[in-house]
């Protein structure tokens, strides 16, 4: 497995490396003229107002009149906002001028301010993002909600590393259940750290999208890095520690190479420039959700072989189930507060991913306060499991 990575890692590093150009000198962008909406996004409070920054930057001296078109999704432009924001009047502005534009919200929702004029180039990149918010308290809940998820998984790795550590063990800890997890981790770190740090595949996903919004923040690549680090060194546990015998089933092997081998078929392709690499990475995101589906599996066999869950951290399921629970309530509080409950079917793999985390837990559970709890392997010590028959080569 962990030569499978090495060869995932090298070929994403050297691939990028010889596709993404050095950024090209400041004299490549200069054009003439230049017409800019700031900020990119705007939240507002129903019934209160905001104030966006429209600029016109020019080396000639002359005016220039700009209306207003609005974005309701999916490109679909029209002259009239839809009743979230009330429309804006037609701006004159001379060269290198700022004014400010008052949006008033008028409806929750959300709506895009997309400029335009006849008098001269207006990029796709001049728009505004404006949501609107029933209340502003219930914004920040759903704020404090995210973060709060975002912290109780970040957290979540630790348990198991640390009782690793305590008993110089992994007597219990199923190897296919942490091959899987790393492989996922590190696919998806691929997908952030790209995303965030990348200009080129930033630069591809605007074309795409024009006036979209970059899918990373700074939180979202700080967990896939630390989570690859602490899942590095439980795999550095594995080696090392006591394990009983255990080892990798070959179907643990199988999924594990072809998933990394999949992976590293994209890198080339991308590197070949037979793939853009956007979809490289977006391959890496999808590969990230399928180890999510099937991780706990192997983990859920071993612990019904045999009958105990000793040497598995259920902190790791209580803080996963704690995140899995806060992060569709935190959909929902987001969409009741724009009135925009498409917002949960229009991403059905965010929701469908934490309800499948919370079934697995909840099956992680029940079997170690019901199934297992009084089970007399639950109670013997650790050393005596090394004598119990894990998952083999021919279990999986």
């Amino acid at each position: 497995m962990l030569f499978a990575l090495v060869a995932l890692l090298t070929s994403y590093v050297v691939g990028c490396a010889h596709v993404i150009p050095p950024r090209p000198s400041s004299s490549w962008s200069v054009v003439p003229e230049e017409v800019a909406l700031n900020p990119r996004k705007i939240e507002i409070e129903l019934g209160s107002s905001d104030t966006v920054r429209l600029s016109f930057r020019s080396d000639f001296e002359r005016n220039v009149t700009i209306g207003f078109l609005y974005d309701h999704g999916a490109n679909d432009l029209r002259s009239d906002p839809g009743g979230v924001i009330a429309p804006l009047d037609n701006v004159t502005l001379t060269a290198n001028e700022t004014k400010a534009l008052v949006i008033n919200a008028t409806k929750p929702g959300h709506i895009i301010v997309v400029c335009t004029s006849s008098e001269t180039i207006v990029r796709s990149a001049a728009y505004t993002l404006v949501l609107v918010e029933q209340s502003a308290v219930l914004g920040i809940v759903a704020k404090v909600v995210g973060w709060t998820y975002f912290a109780v998984w970040t957290i979540g790795y630790y348990p198991q590393m640390i009782s690793n550590w305590k008993r110089k063990s992994v007597v219990g800890l199923n190897f296919d259940f942490v091959g899987l997890n790393m492989i996922g981790q590190v696919a998806y770190t691929l997908f952030t750290t790209g995303m965030f740090w990348i200009q080129q595949i930033q630069n591809e996903y605007m074309r795409r999208h024009p006036r979209g919004v970059i899918p990373v923040e700074v939180n979202d690549v700080f967990y896939t890095i630390h989570g690859a680090a602490i899942n590095f060194i439980i795999v550095i546990q594995c080696i090392f520690y006591e394990r009983g015998g255990q080892r990798m089933s070959w179907t643990g092997v199988g999924i594990s190479t072809v998933t990394c081998g999949f992976m590293v078929v994209t890198a080339i392709l991308g590197a070949a420039g037979t793939m853009e690499w956007l979809d490289v990475l977006t391959s890496a995101s999808y590969v990230k959700l399928f180890i999510t589906l099937i991780r706990c599996i192997p983990q859920i066999y071993m612990n019904f072989r045999r009958k105990s869950t000793r040497g598995f951290s259920i902190g790791y399921v209580l803080l996963d189930i704690g995140g899995g629970i806060l992060s569709p309530i935190q959909m929902i509080l987001i969409a009741s507060n724009h009135d925009d409950w498409s917002s949960i079917i229009g991403n059905p793999t965010k929701f469908i991913h934490a309800l499948l985390v919370m079934f697995f837990d909840v099956i992680l559970m029940i079997q170690h306060y019901v199934l297992y709890w009084n089970s007399p392997k639950q109670k013997q010590p650790l050393e005596k499991d090394k004598s119990v028959p894990l998952i083999t080569t021919t279990q999986l």
